[in-house]
């Protein structure tokens, strides 16, 4: 699974789609489409309350259904401020299911292995057959839990990250700018 940073350079390819497309303010739609591409990583909360911060983590907030669930309760939010309630749902559903997709391409050494990405229609993992994220190595005590994610083994997937999702942003926006450029 990749780390925050990786989801959020995914979130930000994300927001350079269309600018402005859920806030007038720039800054809050990027906050907005950064915090989705983050956001079925919050499975790690409850666990970490309890003790074990693993033991929610990659269960089903890492899912269709949770990323539909989120993408309906979003677009209805959106609804009532006088939004497009579709255009809106799909949007949500997009980030967050970003980071589904970069989860289902890491490796994932800690059983079950994957995660249950079509439930509810079924309880099976999914995991790809060729990871192209670097595992994660952390704690599974909340007292060193975050302290856990500051080593070497994380710092190169970190560069990974940094390298094939910066890429991608970048990509995003000389794309955008050249597209800018041929409608002016």
């Amino acid at each position: 699974m990749p780390l925050p940073i990786g989801h959020a350079l995914a979130g930000l390819a994300c927001a350079q789609v269309r600018p402005g497309f859920f806030f007038r303010s720039r800054w809050q739609d990027v906050f907005f489409f950064v915090f989705l591409a983050n956001l079925p990583d919050a499975d790690f909360l409850p666990g970490i309350i309890l003790g074990q911060p693993n033991l929610y983590h990659h269960g089903i907030f890492h899912s269709m259904g949770a990323a539909l669930a989120i993408a309906a309760a979003g677009g209805w939010f959106f609804y009532l401020k006088k939004q497009h309630f579709w255009s809106r749902a799909a949007a949500i559903f997009l980030v967050f299911s970003s980071h589904l997709l970069l989860d289902f391409f890491a490796w994932d050494f800690v059983a079950p292995y994957g995660m249950p990405l079509l439930w509810p229609f079924t309880n099976r993992y999914f995991i790809a057959a060729h990871p192209v994220f670097i595992n994660i190595v952390r704690s599974g005590r909340s007292d060193d839990f975050f302290t856990s994610l500051f080593n070497g083994h994380n710092l190169t997937a970190a560069g990974r990250e940094f390298i094939i999702l910066g890429g991608t942003l970048l990509a995003v926006m000389t794309v955008r700018h050249l597209l800018k450029k041929e409608v002016h």
